[in-house]
């Protein structure tokens, strides 16, 4: 499971729950994943042992050192020797710094062993590595895509082998007699392995730093190299830190007062996880974790217009409209011709895969989409530069407007939100209802004209009354065409949207149903819909928890509503990431970890609770 997280917008780094590196992905987050293994480890001269940093392999791992959300640090023990390693993503450059820090309590030499396997562009095959003794440093490339590293101090020895194929392990075990006797050239499903000899003082730390630079072609990487070369690596570390040292406070500031050390925490984490995955293009994942590869046979390294919308929201709230605003100019260029937004999109703007036939439509995405616009002009966008997606509003406005149901004037039948039932949805027309209002007001700010929009907003939120309100149930149920009356979260999300006044007994009424149905009795929190079978049966989703939350906050009721924000804040992993799900039984983190839009949810209900703080 994914523990810490590095990134730039291009570089996403993530490390797991043993201090390893889990995932690479460059040119954007979650695309491509070039990470095969990278693994530390070392041999004890004087001892003559070899050990690979990992849990049970003699040095205990002691975790994540406590306050390294900027940069993720971790700790190893054990043998009268110190580790920590320091994995630093420069900001603004493809440069990761990985800093290797030793200490003894007794004189030793040692000799520390950097191996890594790739798989450039997601498959392991056709790469070439070589060792470059001109320079003195060590590629992986194939395919324009460059992986270059080198070492301050230099390394002393490297070689280059093979895995997998001809029987092979990999070449890492060219390390494990602790000297590198190999060959400086390998291809196919190439590796290699670094090492730095070292001599420990007593009680002096000793630091190697290993870089990886990472560009597209030989000579922009080669570049790179030497640029950081002549700057000495020092400053590229140390401006580094500075940077995120200096980015994260400016992204809490007053948000986080009146707050104790866990919340600040989490939401401290929470706009890290939205920067980290969020590209430079303006690409916004839904996770990077890809464990779900083993189970769904795909991963969550997609980006969904609908988790994309909320997560922009939460960007405008934390201070970071500008990511917002590239998230929006990344719809206009990803938007179909009829103004809809399909199923999900890779990161770098091709449309992504899906389970769904054609037209690959969830309605309630282009609204999301919508939404956010119109939250992002609400939040201060300039008008004048925000004509630049009025184009994108106008056609999502005219595609939602139309597409409709004629006998009942809901929203037309597509997938739900949980993107496996075929029908016209509550929260789905809720959701467009909403969207159409704010396409209106984004209409009015910017001196145009389209009240077929206001209209269209309104009849369909009648529509929802009518036909989706069932007095006899005394609860909304959840969708039509074919009617499905189970109880499902997405109601409350539905009630979030204004589709009814907070002091309406009908409000109430399904908040009290959605509630007796599936919060969890054993640890609590808020599951999907009855019977769920994602993960297990009937988990807590953090999301939903929290539109539980926002529902007793509409309703005044600020106790309740806190409650279940410190909820989610106790079923916190101690990484800091939340997940989308937690186990119903056991209180575990289930399925992608971390889900942005668990941690954007999350900071809109901090933000909600904390206006209301000064409420008497």
């Amino acid at each position: 499971m994914i523990t810490q997280l590095a990134g730039n917008g291009r570089i996403l780094l993530t490390l797991n729950d043993s201090g390893e590196w889990e995932n690479l992905f460059y040119p954007y987050p979650g695309q491509f994943q070039h990470l095969r293994e990278a693994r530390l480890g070392f041999w004890d001269e004087t001892r003559s042992r070899f050990q690979w940093l990992r849990p049970g392999n003699g040095l205990a791992y002691l975790g994540p050192i406590p306050g390294s959300d900027s940069y993720p640090s971790t700790l190893w023990k054990g043998d009268g020797l110190t580790l920590t390693t320091e994995e630093i993503v420069h900001p603004n450059h493809n440069l990761v710094v990985r800093v290797v820090r030793m200490e003894s309590e007794q004189e030793r030499r040692l000799r520390l062993f950097s191996y890594q396997s790739f798989m450039i562009t997601e498959s392991m095959y056709q790469e070439t590595a070589y060792l470059d003794p001109t320079s003195w440093s060590l590629v992986h490339y194939k395919r324009g895509y460059y992986f270059e590293l080198f070492g301050d101090p230099a390394f002393d020895r490297a070689v280059c082998g093979e895995h997998t194929l001809k029987g092979l392990k990999g070449s890492y075990v060219d390390a494990e007699d602790g000297r590198l006797e190999g060959r400086t050239i390998a291809h196919g499903a190439a590796d290699s392995v670094l090492q730095w000899d070292v001599h420990l003082a007593p009680k002096v730390e000793s630091a190697v730093r290993i870089v990886l630079a990472i560009d597209r072609g030989p000579a922009a990487v080669h570049r790179l190299r030497d640029e950081v070369r002549a700057g000495g690596l020092a400053r590229y570390e140390s401006e580094s830190k500075a940077f995120w040292d200096a980015w994260v406070p400016r992204h809490l500031g007053s948000r986080v007062s009146g707050f104790g050390e866990p919340i600040r925490r989490l939401v401290r984490s929470s706009v890290l996880v939205l920067k980290h995955c969020s590209g430079t293009n303006g690409s916004i994942i839904a996770s990077p974790d890809s464990r779900s590869l083993a189970i769904g046979g795909d991963s969550y390294n997609y980006c969904w217009w609908r988790d994309g919308g909320y997560v922009s929201m939460a960007m405008d709230d934390s201070g970071m409209g500008e990511y917002a605003d590239r998230f929006l100019h990344f719809a206009l260029q990803c938007q179909s011709p009829d103004g809809a937004f399909v199923h999900r999109h890779f990161p770098d703007g091709e449309i992504g895969s899906t389970w769904h036939p054609p037209p690959f439509v969830q309605v309630d995405q282009t609204a999301s989409v919508v939404a956010a616009a119109w939250h992002h002009l609400e939040r201060g966008a300039d008008p004048d530069t925000f004509l630049e997606l009025w184009p994108m509003v106008k056609r999502a406005a005219n595609f939602l407007t139309d597409f409709r149901d004629e006998a009942t004037g809901l929203s037309a039948a597509s997938f739900d939100l949980w993107e496996e039932r075929f029908g016209v949805h509550a929260y789905s027309s809720a959701a467009v209802a909403h969207a159409l209002e704010g396409a209106a007001r984004i209409a009015e700010t910017l001196g145009k004209d389209y009240p077929r929009w206001r209209i269209a907003s309104q009849e369909i939120r009648r529509g929802v009354l009518e036909h989706l309100w069932d007095p006899k149930l005394g609860r909304f149920i959840r969708s039509l065409a074919p009617r499905d009356e189970r109880i499902d979260a997405s109601l409350l999300l539905a009630l979030d949207l204004n589709l009814l006044p907070h002091d309406d007994p009908r409000f109430r009424s399904t908040v009290d149903a959605v509630t007796e149905r599936l919060w969890s009795k054993e640890v609590g929190g808020l599951a999907r819909y009855e019977d769920d079978g994602y993960y297990g049966h009937e988990n807590p989703w953090i999301v939903c928890t929290l539109w539980l939350s926002a529902a007793h906050l509409r309703m005044g009721n600020r106790t309740r509503g806190r409650e279940l924000i410190d909820w989610v804040v106790q079923h916190t992993p101690a990484s800091g990431l939340l997940p989308e799900q937690v186990d119903a039984r056991t209180g575990e983190p289930k399925s992608a970890t971390p889900l942005t839009w668990s941690h954007a949810a999350f900071l809109e209900l901090v933000y909600r609770y904390r206006e209301t703080m000064s409420v008497p």
